[in-house]
């Protein structure tokens, strides 16, 4: 048999886990590095997200969606800071 192993996360906790992964990537470097740092910190916001909407509870629905839309646009632009801008 094996032993399956849980554990959770809040919803802060799993934000705060996120944005630590991405300031550690190094987003400042240039070339074939960017690209690889960018994508790693472009999975963890991927990730971030599909946690985080996977756990929306159908109550205050909107609400909580509204949260997970402003965390994660200040997530990205940790990553891409002038993609948003033209």
């Amino acid at each position: 048999m094996v032993n399956e192993l849980n554990f959770s996360l809040s919803y802060e906790q799993l934000t705060r886990v996120a944005e630590e992964h991405i300031r550690k990537c190094e987003l400042d470097s240039h070339g074939a590095k960017y690209i690889s740092e960018s994508a790693k910190a472009g999975a963890v916001l991927v990730f971030w997200y599909e946690l985080a909407i996977h756990g929306v509870p159908l109550k205050n629905y909107e609400h909580t969606k509204a949260l997970i839309d402003a965390d994660h646009q200040r997530l990205r632009k940790l990553i891409w800071p002038k993609a948003d801008k033209q």
